[in-house]
Parts: C-alpha cells; structure tokens; sequence
C-alpha cells in the first residue's frame, strides 16, 4: 500500500518545497507550544498522514487540526496540540532504519501522548510477518519509551482496509504485544467498520487511472486531475464512473474518514485526560480509564453507567433474554452502598442479572484477556441459603464449553471463597467425576479458607482471564481481595469453545447479599493498577467521562 503515485516532476518540485516550509513551521511550532498545552503525537502510516486529501483541500481541517478543535470544544479539558507523524508508505521498521524516527520523533519536546498505528505496510512487506512484526514493535515501544518517558503509549488497530482476515491478523498481533507492554489498546476497528455500513464507499477517496477512464469523459475530468489520475475526495463522480471496474479500489480515507478517525480518537483521549488525578500518575490512570469497558453502580438502576458495548442489563427467560428490572428477589438500596447505591439479592433466587459481551468482556476464539471488579458485603455463613452460590459468573453457550466463576462453597463452615476457570470439559474433568468430589488441589481454582468477608465492611473482589485460547502463551487467572493477590491458576490448558454471541457476565446466582460498582477491564491489570482500583475514593465513576455510550 502506497497513498502517492508518480506524480510530474514540477508537481513533485512544487510539493517537495512546501513541504519544507512547512516541516519548518511545524519544529517551530511543536518547541514554541510545547509549555501550557498537551502534547499528543500521531505515528502511522498513509492513513495517518492524509497526503491525497491534503492536495485536493489542501485547508482541510486535516486530521490533527480536527483533533484540537473537537478536544477544545470540550471545555473541561486543557489546549492540545497534535503532531502528525503520519507519512504514506511507511511500517516501522523502515521508520527506525530510514533514520526518521531519530530525526523525526525522538527529540520531540514535552510529548504526553503518543497514537501508535502501524500494521497494513508491515504485512505487505515484511517477510515472515507474524513473528516479526511483533518484534518490530517491541522494540519502537522500547525506543519511545527511552526518548518519552513521561508519555502515555497507545497502540492502535488498524481501519478496515484489505481484506477482513488480514486486518484480523494485524489486529490480534497488536493486542498480543500492547498485552504483553501492558498497554491498552485503542481499538479503532469497530466504530470506522460500523460507519462503512452506512455506505462502503463513503469513507474513501475515488483514485483512478485516466488511461482506464473513456476518452469521452477526459475533458470533464481534467479538473480532477492530480498526475495521472483522476482523483475526487467523495462521490461527486461516482454516477458517471461509478460502473468503471476498479473505481473504488483505494481504500485510503478521505476527509469524513478522517474526520471518523478524529471524533472516536478525541473521545478516547478525552476519557483519559479526564480521569487525570494529581493522586496517581498520567500513565496508570489513564491506563485504567482506558481499559475500561463497563461500568454498573447501582446507582439508579440495573443497566450500566458507561459501556463500549451495550449498557443494558437483561434477564435471561429460556433462550431469551429481556431487560431486567430490580424487584423483591434484588433491590436497589439508593444509600447503602460502597459508592452511592447498592443492589441487593434479597434470598435465593432464579433472578440472575447480566450483560452481554459485545465489546465489554472482548472473549475470542485466539487470545481472551479481561478483569472484573466487584464489591461485595455479606456474612457467608449466615446469609448464604445451603448449596453453592456464584455471586459472578462468565458463560457462555453450553457450560460443557468452559465456565468461569466466584463461588462460596456449600458445606464448608466458615465457607470457602474460590475463583475457578473451568475449560473444556474433557480437559479438567476427563473422568466425569463431580465438582465436589474432585480434590482441591485438582481443581482450576484458586481457594481462600477463611476469607474477609463481613455485614459490617464491603471486601473488593478482582479476578483475571489471561490469554484464553492463546496456543503460545501462558494461560492464568487470578483472585485478588482488597487489593492482595490471593493466587493464581497456572498450569492448565484454558481452551473454551464458546459461540461468541453468546457470552454474557452473569450476577448473583444463589446470592444472598450486597453488591456494587461493577466494572470490566479490556486486558490484565497489573498488581500496582489493581491496588489503586481498590484505593479509589469514588470508585469507577472516576475512570470514565460523564457523557457515555
């Protein structure tokens, strides 16, 4: 993929001196604004850099200068400054080889944010790309890290641009190494594909070949004309040519692309720079803010204060699901919670509150990774009705399939408190033997004999999901409560058979007690990240904008 042709030699002097000047304003620029605003860094390729649309309205507002006007509407937050870093043709690692990230990114004053997006070059260069695109970018991250320390890196996916599965392939590599930095990852994909649906071709700009366009139609186009193309930002031309085989093959952006790119990419960013706190650093978080998918109080209903999915709560009746209502069976307490409201699973019920997964718990067939957070106030013993209680559970569409739960063990005085990650079932139970029946050590749990638990105090429960499915990786799962890691389970092969579509986060199976300020994280946290999570004074409401989905 390349966003120039050949153009004439005088055009191509033309630009080469503008571009001068202008690469000379802009280091200006970038050292004399550096002090009192926010300084935010785009690195990528052409579909970074805009070049067509910035010949064809060479005023635009481009990508960058769209940026800083949507972040300034946004009166709470501080001025930003955008640097477009952006050049076509580019992967990374000819951005490191070529010298231009010493010339171009390492020396660049006061950086606090940098967009990182790269991919669509790489496959179509670099040989042997799954194992080495992810080494390439390991090591920009490792560089950017050295020259920004201060800043806050965001790995990008990329837009839809070749075929699915290779944007897929892409993609899952990205996630692979932001997991593996403890990054998060801005996933651009989703909201650019969900505006194509709208029209296919509404996004792109119209390149195409004059020698391949009718000669009766050459005099009408010469206003289009940038080299040997015909060019055209949108559609203007698509009812005459719009039959031409090929006249929608370049899939670059044009400026309602960008200008998509731009809105999603402000209200990420804005979210971030919102949930700034002079207590903690930029960087955790923002890391925090940013991973965050879900978001439920209790404040004032069951469905959830900020989603990037579907914030509804439903109630699943058969193989139905419908919206849930609180009731006698779980109420909402407006006072008595740990933040604010609370619900309250009054007895033991068939009432099982959930949400669906669809951009909230992110599971996947190659790679699953995600954290929940939950708190919870309950005497075990004495509110708990006989059997076991799962206060938390993650399913999908046949338990057989894999399953992953809190739970309260059901004989037991004091009762156990366990976190479990049940595969495939042939994998962890091979002999069809009981759940109870198998001995503990045997079991993909981790177990807390006498946990902190209380009518008087509310207990922060964390639990992880670490690289499910994921055949070259580690896979793990760990319970935290109040911020301490209780264990971990490892050594065991967490293959799930899921049907996507299917998965939901279910609440208060037998549960007898209260629960608030239910969140979901898109990736591991780290330990540090799951002690501040715990030290919030708020809670998650401080992660996310007031505005949500």
């Amino acid at each position: 993929m390349k966003d120039m042709t050949a153009w004439n030699f005088a055009r191509s002097s033309v630009r080469f001196v503008s571009a001068l000047i202008l690469f000379c304003l802009i280091v200006s620029d970038v050292r004399a604004e550096h002090e009192g605003k926010v300084q935010i860094l785009l690195l990528g390729d052409s579909t970074t850099e805009g070049s067509i649309p910035r010949l064809i309205k060479p005023e635009g507002p481009h990508l960058e200068s769209m940026l800083e006007q949507l972040l300034a509407a946004e009166e709470d937050l501080p001025p930003s400054h955008f640097i477009n870093s952006g050049l076509s043709g580019e992967y990374i690692r000819r951005l490191i080889d070529s010298g231009r990230y010493d010339r171009d990114v390492a020396k660049l004053p006061g950086l606090d944010y940098i967009f990182i997006r790269y991919g669509l070059n790489d496959r179509a260069r670099v040989e042997n790309f799954p194992e080495e695109f992810p080494k390439h970018f390991h090591e920009l991250i490792d560089r950017l890290r050295k020259d920004h320390p201060q800043a806050l890196l965001i790995p990008m996916t990329v837009i839809p641009y070749s075929n699915e599965e290779g944007c897929k392939e892409i993609n899952d590599l990205v996630r692979q190494v932001a997991e593996k930095e403890k990054l998060n990852v801005f996933d651009i994909y989703p909201r650019y594909s969900a505006e194509l649906a709208n029209g296919p071709n509404m996004l792109n700009y119209r390149r195409y070949p004059l020698e391949k366009v009718p000669e009766k139609f050459h005099a009408m186009v010469k206003s289009f004309m940038n080299g040997p193309s015909v060019v055209v930002m949108a559609n203007e031309l698509d009812g005459i040519l719009g039959h031409l085989p090929g006249w929608y093959g370049d899939r670059h952006p044009n400026l309602a692309g960008y200008n998509v790119i731009a809105d999603e990419t402000a209200k990420y960013l804005a979210a971030i720079m919102r949930a700034a706190d002079p207590k903690l650093s930029r960087s955790l978080r923002g890391n925090l803010s940013a991973a965050l998918t879900l978001h439920a109080s209790f404040d004032k209903g069951l469905d959830a204060d900020f989603s990037r999915g579907d914030r509804t709560c439903y109630i699943k009746k058969g193989a139905e699901v419908q919206r849930a209502e609180a009731n006698e069976d779980a109420k909402l307490l407006p006072e008595d919670g740990r933040f604010g409201g609370a619900l309250h699973f009054t007895k033991k019920s068939s009432f099982q509150p959930a949400f669906k997964d669809s951009g909230v718990l992110g599971y996947n067939d190659s790679n699953w990774n995600t954290t929940v957070s939950v708190w919870l106030r309950l005497n075990p013993d004495l509110d708990l009705e006989p059997g076991y209680c799962d206060p938390v559970q993650i399913v999908g569409d046949d338990g057989k399939k894999g399953f992953i739960f809190l739970e309260f063990s059901k004989d037991e005085t004091p009762r156990y408190f366990r976190y479990a990650i049940r595969p495939l079932f042939q994998i962890w139970n091979p002999d069809n033997v009981a759940w109870a029946d198998i001995p503990f050590d045997k079991r993909p749990m981790v177990q807390v004999d006498r946990p902190p638990f209380s009518r008087e105090a509310w207990t922060h429960v964390v639990f992880t999901v670490e690289n499910i499915n994921n055949k070259s990786e580690k896979k793990a799962g760990r319970l935290y409560l109040n911020g301490k890691l209780q264990g971990a389970i490892e050594n065991w092969d967490l293959t799930f058979g899921w049907d996507p579509s299917q998965v939901l986060l279910v609440l208060g199976a037998s549960y007898v007690g209260h629960m608030d300020d239910l969140a979901v994280f898109n990736r591991v946290l780290s330990d540090e990240e799951v002690k501040q999570l715990y030290s919030l004074k708020n809670g998650v409401r401080e992660l996310h904008p007031v505005a949500t989905k």
